[in-house]
């Protein structure tokens, strides 16, 4: 039977990727429990270019001594990934990528039962406090992807983010910036372990 000699005369496949973060289910198990999930989609609009969008949910609920603090909220990212991998056969989808994403999240968080000893004042105590906010953030990325079957991917990506508005809330610190990680902090990394399928929609 006839193979092609050449990568020029192999086909690629296009069409858009749909991914699931499984990393995301593993916060279940840290303290304070963070409950989310997260979905991208991706698309090859030329050789190694692809525009990328994410999106997810997070919530956190925690309850100390003196006080209890929740928080809970939807967010988006979106950006571009450009694969560095040369690969010979185009038929071939392996990608080691790097980008960057430009992140929002719309959440609101409360802070309840809230207890300030003081032995000259006196004991500070307030029943809730709640502010609906709005936080924006950059991230630089870095991933691999491996194509374990025809359109079946699985890989990683390490983020290193930037929140552009820190002092969203002046009163009281986010624990958590849906999408983004701790508002105490400006900067930031991140990690994802996901899953993809691809739709081929176009061969040439």
């Amino acid at each position: 039977m006839w193979q092609p000699v050449s990568g020029q005369d192999t086909l690629r496949t296009y069409g858009p990727r749909f991914g699931i973060d499984l990393a995301r289910f593993a916060f279940i198990l840290a303290d304070p429990s963070e409950i989310g999930a997260e979905a991208s989609v991706d698309f090859e609009i030329i050789r190694n270019l692809y525009p990328v969008f994410e999106f997810g949910y997070n919530s956190i609920s925690e309850s100390e001594e003196l006080f209890k603090y929740s928080a809970s909220g939807i967010y988006g990212r979106a950006g571009v990934d450009y694969n560095l991998l040369k690969l010979k056969d185009r038929s071939q989808h392996h990608a080691f990528t790097v980008g960057a994403r430009y992140g929002l999240s719309v959440f609101s968080h409360r802070a309840e039962d809230i207890y300030i000893p003081n032995a000259y004042w006196g004991d500070y105590v307030s029943n809730f406090y709640e502010e609906d906010l709005k936080g924006h953030w950059v991230e630089l990325v870095g991933g691999i992807k491996v194509e374990l079957v025809p359109n079946l991917f699985m890989g990683w990506s390490l983020r290193y983010k930037i929140l552009l508005n820190p002092d969203m809330d002046p009163l009281v610190v986010p624990q958590l910036v849906p999408g983004f990680g701790t508002g105490g902090k400006d900067r930031g990394f991140g990690i994802s372990y996901s899953i993809f399928y691809k739709i081929p929609l176009i061969k040439k």
